[in-house]
């Protein structure tokens, strides 16, 4: 992958731009449900605790990987970046995507005061259980360390999936 990759906060018009690279992750997500995740990530802007989703793409405009995230109040660390729903699908330059996502978290996390970034590889957005240790490798690589642990359980009679 020869282009420059730049980092972008989303805007409204990125949203169905998105959509596809979602789509190839997770099949499963309708449009309706992306648009359902995606509207409040970037309408609420608070400037003591932001949030929002965050686009990587080429010079040409396209879309190669996404990410949501949220400074939260950490216990251990007080402010934290929380980084989560990272979307590379499997594209020659993925770790290109990868790594430029991890920039963009670091810069995220030092305009915001952070003291540390957490990176959460979960199945919100990719429950297709997709290989993601390219993604950990990345992760090492850029001075992440793989710790903690996290669990999820589905309660019976809750709400049903809206994919």
């Amino acid at each position: 992958m020869e282009d420059q990759l730049i980092s972008r906060i989303f805007d409204r018009a990125m949203i169905e731009q998105a959509y596809p690279i979602v789509r190839t992750l997770a099949p499963g997500i309708t449009l309706e449900r992306w648009v359902q995740f995606a509207r409040p990530r970037i309408t609420s802007r608070s400037s003591e605790w932001p949030r929002g989703l965050m686009a990587i793409q080429n010079a040409s405009g396209y879309i190669l990987g996404l990410f949501s995230f949220k400074v939260r109040d950490d216990l251990h660390e007080s402010r934290i970046l929380a980084v989560s729903n990272i979307v590379v699908p499997d594209i020659p330059g993925r770790d290109q995507v990868g790594r430029s996502i991890l920039k963009a978290s670091d810069h995220l996390a030092m305009i915001h005061g952070c003291r540390a970034i957490r990176a959460e590889l979960n199945n919100e957005i990719d429950p297709s259980d997709c290989d993601r240790t390219w993604l950990s490798a990345t992760l090492i690589s850029c001075g992440y360390s793989l710790g903690g642990a996290r669990a999820f359980k589905r309660l019976p009679g809750g709400l049903p999936a809206t994919h």
